[in-house]
């Protein structure tokens, strides 16, 4: 496999510019390609909103198991009483695991001759999700990248009927497929929501500050979350766009848009006591952000970056454009991170002082933090760090999911899982 440089590893958005950010209180714009330069009209270094502490009492805890995760990307459960989850992992590997201390897991998917073309840094596997009736019939769905065209592919695939059920490729059945005009930002998680519909996070085509505003354009997917119905079909359509989608019934907005104005959307998540839905969404050279996804909001990339009007675009691309701030944002400009990882709002039992907190991550910097939430006002009241990485810990976190039980589980890129715990006394 083509060995990638440090600065370019695969997750959504990392650019050069990340490492010209982290340290310093002048940002430098980075392209793709080109050597850094200078940015005249970058604000200075906002204060803190929020106040940050340390919550003591926890530790991450490595899962041992018999082999090493691939680049794991995404851990979903199966929706029955098996206990069990499929680690996803970039390259095309899925492997069948329990996080009962058994170490053991055996091969769900083998994807790898299908994905052995893609090289670059955020090509492959980025999410799969079981459909909610899963038990009864068998069902998950997939989101992956291909070349030649380059696309995004969501597919639904069946499994075999044992006790120990194998995913089986020859079922497999696309329903959607998005052409990509660049090979980064993709993003890419999927999710079922309590309504029973997938909901697709995509990145808005790649490069730096959208080039072709991607993102803010309302009839393409690109710089959206999507809500389909796999259960239905729209006309030829292989899936349907509920009734009830916010843009469903408007002829100058795709209908299966359900938010808009992202970068690169990483980390879907539900809250299982309300059903509210939380996405992070990686940054460019400034802020790294999370969303509360309301139907039909907009998120104002790339109009906007972060809490702030964005520098390199002078007009808006849309008219009377109203947008949505992030629940919360940090910034590259007080060395914070450089690559936000979503993302789970805790509503488990074993760590009662992260109730109601939204549990994220930085890639770059390995830092795990849980944002508290004001649950009068919805709005973010502290920033507790959970753990932050030594610099002899090989610590990228690429996921913060959860156990079927709720329990926070974090992916890291190197190949390991961990569990947030309390401390042994």
């Amino acid at each position: 496999m083509k060995k990638i440089p440090c600065s370019r590893l695969w997750l959504p958005g990392l650019t050069l510019a990340a490492f010209f950010c982290a340290d310093s209180s002048r940002c430098h714009a980075v392209s793709e390609t080109e050597a850094p330069k200078a940015v005249t009209d970058v604000p200075g270094i906002p204060p803190l909103e929020i106040p940050e502490d340390q919550m003591p009492g926890l530790v991450l805890r490595k899962l041992a198991f018999d082999r090493e995760f691939d680049s794991p990307v995404m851990l979903a459960t199966r929706p029955d009483d098996s206990g069990e989850q499929v680690v996803a992992m970039q390259r095309g590997e899925f492997c069948a695991v329990r996080l009962d201390g058994s170490g053991h897991g055996r091969p769900f998917l083998d994807f790898r001759e299908k994905m052995k073309t893609l090289l670059l840094f955020e090509e492959g596997v980025h999410g799969i999700a079981f459909h909610p009736r899963f038990a009864e019939n068998g069902l998950f769905y997939l989101s992956y990248s291909q070349n030649d065209p380059r696309r995004t592919v969501i597919s639904e695939m069946r499994v075999s009927k044992s006790p120990n059920p194998v995913a089986l490729p020859e079922t497999e059945r696309v329903i959607l497929e998005i052409p990509q005009p660049l090979a980064d930002h993709w993003g890419g998680h999927i999710a079922f929501g309590p309504d029973g519909m997938l909901y697709i996070a995509l990145g808005d085509g790649g490069l730096r500050d959208d080039p072709y505003r991607l993102a803010q354009n309302p009839w393409v997917l690109h710089g959206k979350i999507l809500r389909i119905d796999v259960n239905s079909r729209s006309g030829a359509l292989p899936y349907a766009i509920p009734a009830d989608n916010p843009f469903a019934k408007e002829q100058t907005v795709r209908g299966e848009i359900f938010a808009l104005g992202f970068r690169n959307p990483w980390g879907l998540s539900f809250d299982a006591r309300s059903g509210q839905l939380w996405c992070a969404d990686v940054g460019q050279d400034l802020w790294e952000e999370i969303n509360r996804v309301e139907r039909g909001a907009n998120y104002g990339w790339s109009d906007r970056d972060g809490p702030a009007k964005s520098f390199f675009h002078e007009h808006g691309y849309l008219p009377n454009l109203v947008t949505t701030d992030p629940v919360h944002a940090y910034t590259r400009m007080r060395g914070e991170g450089i690559c936000i990882v979503g993302g789970l709002l805790y509503r488990g039992k074993k760590l009662p002082q992260l109730d109601g907190s939204f549990v994220f991550a930085d890639w770059g910097f390995g830092t795990v933090w849980a944002l508290g939430i004001d649950a009068a006002s919805g709005r973010a009241s502290r920033r507790s760090v959970l753990y932050r990485k030594s610099a002899d810990h090989k610590f990228n976190p690429t996921l913060v999911a959860s156990d079927p039980e709720g329990e926070p589980v974090l992916l890291s890129q190197e190949g390991t899982m961990y569990r947030l715990e309390t401390e042994a006394p």
